[in-house]
């Protein structure tokens, strides 16, 4: 073994000098731009979806519509029961009393 480190008649090479870096352009900053968007936006995505996709929770419009279909349901039920009344009699009563 020889004083500067070569062996096999080779020249000596610290390492990290004999790797070439290539230069970055437009492609690699791109690529970049999109990882580092993805590792900032990837922990509140979910979230974000979640508010998107339930908004109507948020904003009333849900509570309006189950106002809406109890309404519904009550005329309807109502309507019902007076065409059952028209149609079968009057429900019978039972006196429960003896």
């Amino acid at each position: 073994m020889t004083d500067n480190g070569a062996s096999f008649n080779r020249p000596y090479k610290p390492f990290g000098f004999n790797i070439k870096v290539p230069e970055i352009g437009e492609k690699t900053m791109k690529l970049a731009e999109g990882t580092l968007k993805g590792i900032v936006a990837s922990p509140v995505e979910p979230l974000f979806n979640f508010l998107e996709e339930n908004e109507q929770v948020f904003n009333g419009d849900i509570n309006y519509e189950i106002n809406k279909m109890f309404a519904q349901n009550f005329t309807l039920g109502s309507a019902m029961r007076q065409e059952d009344e028209k149609v079968n009699g009057m429900p019978p009563k039972f006196d429960m009393h003896f």
